[in-house]
């Protein structure tokens, strides 16, 4: 696993080599906008950051003069990398995260969130009817380190086992948990995107389902977690505040349109960017998806106790973080005052 991240930030280096992070072309947008280049670093194409994607796939980056590429790393710890070291402008990551990496010492901020709920499920084996039931088990848990651990701690924890010692967390590659399951090499699986449709096409049934009100509280303690942000290097913020402003203008944009438009004709938009997905599944996907995302983008205190209070309670933070000192949304407020209707 060291050496498959270490070939991943070596791609992203050799892809970040032939654009320096931080200059612009010398094209320009009409008479005055400079065409700036901008690297979005991520972990995997996922769709709670469907405003992002929509921006890119409606040409709002092209038209606010961005000319923006996506890379993908193994793992949220080289997303913070790619960002602190500025080999990346954007990152897409989990709040827990920069909760985690201002503690480490390195001071980033969070300009928005593209979700209001949490947004994943877990699932059990045939043979599993509740998270008790995975005592003693093999189960999905993502990276060490990972949100996706983050979660699968939470889940553990909610059906009063112990994280540390009552299973065995392993990371199953995205797209095989189902093969994993039918295996019995595993007795749990994470429920994310379009994974969730086909767990239940198949008949497994959710331990957990956090779209659901409900159970969302009962796992976090609050009805809202701001997930999956948006994570940018202080560094940035204060060398050139105008590529921030212009690509938060654009995801303002996208989520604007997407509030005007129906599941269907949002999925249709986002398609592209996942391309190889089952359209049928995808479209589900969307409409489910939807009900968890951020209407604006705007971070609430409420928002930020539940990842505050989650970090801490999955031991992925050792120590409360003050709201202000992660979170600036200066640039989305001011994109919201241009492109509000």
């Amino acid at each position: 696993m060291k050496k498959l991240c270490c070939l991943v930030l070596g791609v992203l280096c050799l892809a970040l080599a032939a654009t320096p992070a931080w200059c612009d072309s010398k094209s320009a947008v009409g008479s005055k906008m400079t065409v700036k280049k901008v690297v979005i670093v991520q972990p995997n194409y996922l769709v709670p950051w469907l405003p992002i994607y929509l921006a890119d796939q409606l040409g709002y980056f092209k038209e606010e003069g961005l000319d923006v590429g996506f890379v993908t790393v193994m793992g949220g710890h080289n997303v913070h990398a790619a960002v602190i070291k500025g080999d990346a402008h954007f990152g897409l990551t989990g709040y827990e995260q920069v909760l985690k990496t201002y503690q480490q010492g390195k001071s980033t901020k969070m300009i928005m969130t593209t979700t209001r709920l949490h947004p994943w499920s877990y699932f059990g084996s045939k043979k599993i009817n509740s998270i008790a039931d995975l005592k003693g088990k093999k189960i999905d848990g993502g990276l060490e380190g990972s949100s996706y651990r983050s979660f699968a701690r939470a889940v553990v924890k909610y059906g009063g086992l112990d994280p540390n010692k009552d299973v065995m967390f392993v990371n199953i590659p995205r797209g095989s948990e189902i093969a994993a399951l039918e295996k019995g090499d595993i007795d749990g699986v994470l429920g994310i995107d379009n994974m969730k449709i086909e767990l239940l096409r198949r008949g497994y049934k959710p331990l957990v389902d956090m779209v659901e009100p409900a159970q969302h509280k009962a796992v976090i303690g609050y009805d809202e977690y701001p997930l999956f942000v948006v994570q940018v290097n202080d560094a940035l913020v204060k060398n050139d505040p105008d590529m921030i402003q212009r690509f938060t203008n654009a995801v303002v944009r996208a989520m604007y349109w997407q509030k005007s438009h129906s599941p269907a004709e949002v999925a249709a938009k986002a398609r592209p960017t996942f391309s190889s997905a089952d359209l049928k599944v995808f479209d589900e996907t969307i409409a489910f998806t939807l009900k968890a995302l951020s209407p604006d983008g705007y971070f609430t205190k409420d928002g930020h106790k539940a990842a505050e209070k989650f970090g801490l309670d999955v031991e992925f933070i050792t120590a409360p973080v003050a709201m202000v000192l992660v979170v600036d949304e200066t640039f989305l407020k001011k994109a919201h005052e241009k492109y509000k209707k």
